[in-house]
């Protein structure tokens, strides 16, 4: 069965292409456009395409974007001359939606327009923090976030049975011992004791990744080898998943969140203000309904 979609030579649409490029550099008035297509008495012209194609983009993916344009145009246009055809005349007057979406489109860009202009968007720190602390069971861990402390030794380091007193103690002057003895033998370690942290940043070192992960939810500390490495794990503070998130990683929500609430005030006292004011100088009437 023959289709009914129009058919573009390719020859035709590489010269659709490059007719495209020259005339991006020339007039783009409907006088010296040029078709592209046309379906009854509806034309798509080289001005509509003109901005389609990415800067630095090839001869081939300029091709593909053109005939994907073009062939969208048409499906759009044969879809619409079936609604206009198949359509009562009751569903086809569509002015008091068009009136609608008309005003909501105008008032959401006028108040966005004042929203740029004097919308204050700087959020303090002290703002975040009060906002988080005071809604904390609002903001979940998505995944198991910790404070921490890693270290992966050879095997072969020396005095190692230190080294297992040393990460779990609190004492400073073990963790100043333990700290030079890993700028001395160790292979990687990372201090995060006293900053969060995903915790899939320490689990993907370990060998025994899933041991790791179910260990964390019953203990602070964890030691695995793999035979030429050992690696040892202290967990200072955790939060699992579903529990309240620490500030560092839902900061952004928060402020988005902040700035979100003052944007609904500020149109809040807009409407409010314009009605007030509208009011004093009479210029609406309400009528008593009986």
């Amino acid at each position: 069965m023959q289709s009914n979609r129009l058919k573009i030579p390719g020859f035709m649409l590489c010269c659709i292409i490059a007719s495209l490029f020259i005339f991006s550099c020339s007039s783009k008035t409907r006088e010296n456009d040029k078709t592209v297509a046309k379906i009854g008495d509806k034309y798509l012209y080289f001005s509509e395409m003109s901005d389609i194609f990415p800067k630095g983009c090839s001869k081939d993916d300029s091709t593909a974007l053109a005939k994907l344009y073009i062939d969208n145009w048409i499906k759009t246009r044969l879809l619409l001359k079936k609604a206009e055809l198949n359509l009562s005349g009751e569903q086809l007057d569509l002015s008091e939606e068009i009136e609608t979406y008309r005003t909501s489109l105008l008032i959401y860009k006028y108040e966005d327009q004042l929203l740029q202009e004097k919308l204050d968007t700087a959020v303090l720190e002290s703002e975040i923090q009060s906002y988080y602390d005071a809604n904390m069971a609002n903001f979940s861990s998505e995944e198991y976030v910790v404070k921490a402390i890693y270290i992966k030794l050879p095997a072969s380091a020396p005095t190692l049975w230190k080294v297992r007193r040393w990460y779990v103690s609190g004492v400073e002057k073990d963790v100043q011992d333990l700290t030079d003895y890993c700028r001395s033998y160790a292979v990687e370690f990372g201090f995060f004791d006293n900053e969060w942290i995903p915790w899939v940043k320490i689990e993907k070192e370990l060998p025994q990744k899933e041991a790791a992960t179910r260990q964390l939810a019953q203990s602070d500390r964890m030691e695995q080898q793999d035979g030429e490495f050992i690696y040892f794990v202290r967990i200072k503070e955790k939060r699992a998943p579903g529990d309240t998130a620490p500030l560092v990683f839902v900061r952004d929500k928060v402020k988005s969140i902040i700035i979100n609430k003052r944007k609904l005030k500020f149109i809040s006292e807009l409407e409010r203000n314009m009605y007030n004011d509208a009011l004093a100088k009479k210029q609406f009437e309400i009528y008593k309904i009986n």
